[in-house]
């Protein structure tokens, strides 16, 4: 029982983890981005695209993860 709290745990990090590069990443930028319809940069000189939208997909990935872990089949 407690290894599976440890893995819930460790998804729920990840996907926190993933969730904050999608943030940097993307969502914050999203808006000149499709303005653009390619790429946009950003305040601190790195090239914000569509692309990012794939550390959402993977922290989702990770959150129902932990969710399974936590209270799935035991």
């Amino acid at each position: 029982m407690r290894r599976i709290r440890i893995k819930a745990i460790v998804f729920t990090l990840a996907s926190g983890l993933f969730g904050y590069v999608f943030y940097m990443r993307y969502w914050i930028w999203r808006d000149c981005i499709a303005a653009s319809q390619s790429s946009c940069v950003t305040s601190d000189g790195s090239n914000g695209t569509d692309g990012g939208m794939v550390w959402g997909v993977i922290a989702l990935g990770f959150l129902a993860a932990a969710v399974i872990a936590q209270f799935g089949r035991r």
